[in-house]
């Protein structure tokens, strides 16, 4: 299933449910936006790194704890963050309420939407930890498709492409296969 704009996809690990505002379709590619709506306790997952976009956050409801670079940066309604290609980051629910975070990259990829159908598909499919990782052979097997979008923050990304490409024909082998995303209309 392809993402468009006003999709819903939501995460039932973390909670969050993201609503697609702007696909790379929609803009020829120059942006991405999606607004998150994360539940008290509700995070973004792992420390990460973009390494093609630069990514903008506005928080419209709640508190986010940002975490960029190892800085910490707690923002209300209204508050910005720019992270720059890059540079190490995640995101929660720093409240007792509900938090919707509107999230932009620049430039949208074909593989930002994919991302995240991906990622959000895996916790659909009970496929994940309580971090909300799949496992390193799933990881593999979606791992072509989506890591222009993100990697890990550690170990450097160079290993893990290496990594995820020796591990890529074990997936296959043990039967990986990408999960499929379920969308709902807004």
């Amino acid at each position: 299933m392809t993402a468009d704009a006003g999709d819903v996809i939501e995460n039932p690990v973390t909670g969050q449910r993201l609503i697609l505002e702007v696909t790379a379709a929609d803009s020829g590619g120059e942006v991405f936006v999606a607004v998150g709506i994360f539940p008290p306790g509700g995070f973004a997952g792992v420390a990460h790194v973009h390494p093609q976009q630069d990514e903008h956050f506005e928080v419209l409801a709640g508190r986010a704890a940002f975490e960029v670079d190892g800085t910490q940066h707690v923002l209300g309604p209204g508050g910005t963050i720019d992270v720059p290609k890059g540079t190490k980051h995640t995101f929660a629910n720093a409240g007792e309420e509900e938090l919707r975070v509107r999230f932009s990259f620049r430039p949208a990829l074909t593989g930002t939407e994919r991302f995240y159908e991906v990622y959000l598909a895996f916790a659909q499919e009970g496929r994940v930890n309580a971090k909300a990782m799949p496992g390193l052979l799933d990881i593999a097997a979606v791992w072509a498709t989506t890591s222009e979008h993100a990697v890990l923050a550690t170990p450097p990304a160079i290993i893990q492409h290496v990594l995820f490409r020796v591990l890529a024909p074990m997936a296959r082998l043990a039967g990986r296969r990408p999960p499929v995303c379920r969308h709902e209309p807004r």
